[in-house]
């Protein structure tokens, strides 16, 4: 691949290890070009007739790579995830890393005339909920399956090539990258004053130096003003430090920032002229005039500001992403999402705060997000640097601790395998008792202590014997259930247990439709509970009676987390789409989000599609399952369909 431009010497350096037949693991700041390494191995990939997977971590990114790679390698790119599966053949396939995990334990054929395998955004090992899934990638990895990891943030990434060296079949090439293209000038907003440096503020004397001295109580902490959103935007203005991408860890606060910013407006006449007809345009070819959000995006959009989170359409959110890429959106308040790996630079961003929740707690913001988040700032070709603009309420945070997320060192990643019902069924099968031997190439095995090691070596064993309890497991065998719940990852013990008591099949579909999106859905904090009807408080009382069965199972034999119960906060969503009425009319039943709903339909689909696919599966529920796929599988909640859209 001959390239127009003059690589930087880390990008040549991984492409020559590439070529040499080497696994490699890059780790470069956000901007820096490690796409260019990756479109390198695909098309060595095209030109030796090989094959090649490319895995991101939500389906986002997956979409937005599968719009790329198709415009750029026309016919020959692919896409598998849960929701869509488009030319599943094609040498260069899109997939998410839970997908591509599967594949390697349920139909590891497949892969046979794959050679490449690509990582994107491998730091997401450390994701507390789904990084396992990474884990059990690379410790299942097909021998003949080269590799190449891309990540902005592995500290620890001695450690992390370590790990791979022992268990991957190709030599581990290692390259980092610290220098930034477009380097980052960190400034502050206290007191509703502005700070052109951390020393700066400190010297003012607003912040407290340490959390301790929160405790005290003088007239210092007492006077402090409100910074205003209005004397950020005349700020952003004077400076002409837009594009901003402005980070908020609250849906509903971005809505109400956007509110307050609608005072202002960032375009000249023939802008507004040009962003209105085009946003009117999309909306319309796309017929979703009827979302809840467009009055308020509308008046908004024609002065250059939008917001953007997951509570919206997918397809608003993409026509919000192609406005923002046309440099007409000038100001987008949007949650942490799109920070990840979504390619929407921005001369500035400003965090809102820097805090968030982990694991239910309030807490600091991590080194490493922060860092993820920064790394919007800064366009390459465009600017000589980018700027990344901290608002600080000295009541919420002190000096060292605002010092440590700026200026600390990236957390390491840690590993967080847990291997699910399915993950351990699959293996069964194939190793049978040396399952047990497996655990040893995991990186929590590589990186634990002795304690460690024997707690997660303990509750692998602890589940296999509940899983011979429960009579998923016959001798050397897998029951009848047993592959059905191999096939249902997360949700193992709830779909294999009902459909073995015959559950399913005394369902009529719309009824198999709520069951099913009780059982994908996750309520968020703090969220509203919706009124039932008779017949759905009994079903629930039904659902939680066999619940308390299985977690009375998992308590005897210590396993934790348990598996997830029934919430029926979309009964009444569901319901009236598969009866056939508008999506607009879903959002006054219920207490979620309309992008919410779209997400856990598809997550519903997904499910059934697999339940669907295992022979054991009665003629009656087959049929009863297509039926709830053609009602509901359409309009806003056809991903197949709003992938294959031009946007």
């Amino acid at each position: 691949m001959s390239h127009s431009f003059q690589l930087d010497l880390f990008q040549q350096e991984a492409i020559d290890y590439t070529r040499q037949n080497h696994s490699v693991i890059v780790s470069a700041p956000t901007g820096a070009g490690k796409t260019v390494i990756a479109e390198d191995v695909i098309e060595e990939c095209i030109r030796k007739n090989t094959g090649v997977i490319y895995t991101a971590p939500i389906k986002a990114l997956s979409n937005q790579k599968y719009r790329d790679f198709c415009k750029k390698y026309p016919n020959i790119t692919g896409i598998l995830t849960g929701d869509v599966s488009i030319n599943r053949d094609a040498p260069i396939l899109i997939m998410t890393t839970e997908i591509f995990r599967n594949a390697i334990l349920v139909d590891s054929e497949f892969l046979k005339s794959r050679e490449w395998i690509i990582f994107d955004e491998i730091h997401y090992l450390d994701d507390p909920e789904r990084g396992t899934v990474w884990e059990e990638s690379i410790m299942l990895l097909p021998p003949h399956m080269k590799m190449l990891a891309l990540s902005a943030t592995l500290p620890n990434l001695q450690e992390f090539a370590g790990w791979l060296a022992k268990v991957h079949a190709f030599p581990i090439k290692v390259i980092e990258e610290g220098t930034r293209p477009v380097p980052l000038h960190f400034l502050f907003q206290c007191n509703n004053e502005f700070f052109s440096s951390l020393k700066e503020l400190k010297h003012s004397r607003l912040l407290p130096k340490e959390t301790r001295e929160f405790r005290r109580r003088d007239d210092r902490f007492y006077q402090i003003k409100n910074n205003r959103i209005s004397t950020l935007i005349e700020y952003l203005q004077a400076k002409r430090a837009t594009p901003c991408v402005y980070f908020s860890f609250s849906r509903k606060r971005t809505e109400d920032l956007a509110d307050e910013a609608r005072s202002f407006n960032f375009l000249e006449h023939d802008e507004c002229t040009e962003i209105t007809r085009m946003f009117e345009d999309l909306v319309n070819r796309f017929n979703i005039s009827d979302s809840p959000h467009i009055d308020s995006l509308y008046p908004l959009i024609k002065k250059g500001i939008a917001y953007h989170h997951a509570g919206l359409l997918p397809t608003l959110k993409e026509i919000i992403e192609r406005l923002f890429t046309t440099g007409l959106i000038k100001m987008i308040f949007t949650t942490e999402t799109f920070a990840l790996g979504i390619n929407m630079p921005a001369k500035m961003v400003v965090f809102d705060s820097l805090s968030k929740f982990y694991d239910g707690n309030l807490s600091y913001l991590r080194t490493r997000d922060f860092y993820q988040m920064a790394g919007r700032a800064g366009r390459r070709g465009m600017d000589t640097e980018g700027f990344v603009m901290s608002r600080v309420n000295p009541m919420h945070i002190d000096a060292y601790s605002l010092e440590r997320i700026i200026y600390g060192h990236f957390e390491p990643i840690r590993s967080q395998f847990n291997s699910c019902y399915a993950t351990i069924l699959n293996m069964y099968k194939i190793m049978q008792d040396k399952i047990y031997e497996i655990y040893p190439n995991s990186f929590h095995f590589y990186q634990s202590q002795a304690y460690e090691k024997k707690e997660v070596q303990g509750l692998l064993r602890r589940k296999i014997a509940m899983l011979r309890e429960m009579r998923y497991i016959n001798g050397y065998e897998l029951t009848p259930k047993a592959e059905l719940a191999a096939r249902v990852y997360s949700f193992e013990l709830q779909i294999a247990e009902l459909f073995a008591q015959g559950f399913f099949d005394s369902l009529d579909p719309e009824t198999l439709f709520i069951v099913i999106c009780a059982l994908v859905y996750e309520p968020r904090r703090n969220e509203v509970k919706p009124d039932l009807t008779k017949r759905i408080k009994q079903l629930r009382r039904q659902l939680d009676d066999f619940m308390k069965d299985i977690h009375k199972q998992e308590k005897s034999f210590r396993i934790w987390p348990q598996s997830k119960r029934f919430h029926f906060n979309l009964n009444e969503a569901a319901s009236r789409w598969f009866k056939g009425e508008d999506f607009s009319a879903l959002s006054e039943c219920c207490f979620v989000d309309e992008g919410e709903i779209v997400r856990y339909f598809r997550m519903a689909i997904q499910v059934l599609r697999e339940i669907k696919a295992c022979d054991m599966v009665s003629p009656t529920l087959k049929t009863n399952i297509n039926t709830v796929l053609d009602r509901i599988n359409r309009d806003a909640i056809d991903a197949e369909k709003q992938l294959r859209q031009e946007i």
